[in-house]
């Protein structure tokens, strides 16, 4: 049977009691009561991916909608490849038009890009590369909750990186600008795809430095440094955040 990943809202079709993606057979099912496209090839691995329109709501019977992070926190083989699938739907959906003449893309002949008909310009997907760090002080850890995000979620600050800076650069800047504190000793530890809609998260840890938490109100509604054995609630496994709060790196 050919892979396939059917997603809706962000969220992966799937076997009912497991991590097994459904597979094509599922769409006609679908067809009934929404809007799906034809699949299309993810290259080059080959395998297939479809974003149908409207919320997961009831799967058809025998199947179910499941987040990425369950995949990636339960370490599954279909983890990576679905990622890449969802971020490959995220790009087309987001890049349809040339950006140099305004004419409609279409699917590159032989490779994973979209090219112009008109003016031959070829489109490769891209990532936005972004980082998150665990700052810690004296054996606690800084965590925070944020103002446009979850709100009684603690987590580990992150930003995207700009042009003209480094990655570590971006750290300390994002630690300052949102926290007030100056961080030394940064350190790269790991990443992850992320594919909301293209990000790759590169996971640092850093050290306090100098300075008092003064918060950006725009983007931090509290701060604090926690003891490791008494955490809040943070973001489930699978996530980034997750692997630099426990320190699994």
């Amino acid at each position: 049977m050919e892979t396939a990943y059917i997603f809706c809202d962000g969220q992966l079709l799937v076997r009912a009691g497991g991590l097994e993606p459904a597979g094509l057979e599922t769409l006609p099912e679908l067809r009934k009561t929404r809007t799906v496209p034809e699949p299309v090839a993810v290259r080059p691995q080959g395998y297939r991916a479809v974003a149908v329109s409207g919320t997961p709501g009831e799967a058809p019977a025998g199947y179910e909608w499941v987040r990425l992070r369950a995949l990636l926190g339960a370490d599954s083989p279909h983890a990576a490849a679905a990622c890449r699938a969802l971020g490959m739907l995220n790009w087309q959906a987001a890049h349809r038009f040339c950006g140099a003449c305004g004419k409609p893309l279409a699917e590159h002949p032989a490779e994973a890009a979209r090219q112009c008909a008109d003016c031959g310009r070829v489109e490769y997907p891209a990532l936005a590369p972004a980082v998150i760090v665990r700052v810690e002080k004296a054996g606690k850890i800084l965590l925070a909750r944020h103002v446009q995000r979850i709100s009684d979620l603690w987590t580990c600050l992150a930003g995207y990186v700009e042009l003209g800076e480094s990655a570590e650069d971006c750290v300390r800047r994002e630690v300052r600008e949102e926290a007030g504190i100056e961080v030394g000793n940064v350190r790269y530890v790991g990443s992850q795809h992320w594919p909301y809609p293209n990000q790759l998260m590169l996971g640092f840890r850093a050290e306090w430095k100098s300075g008092e938490l003064r918060l950006q109100p725009e983007e931090l509604a509290e701060a604090r440094w926690f003891e490791p054995a008494g955490l809040p609630k943070i973001p489930p496994a699978g996530s980034m955040a997750y692997r630099l709060i426990h320190a699994l790196f």
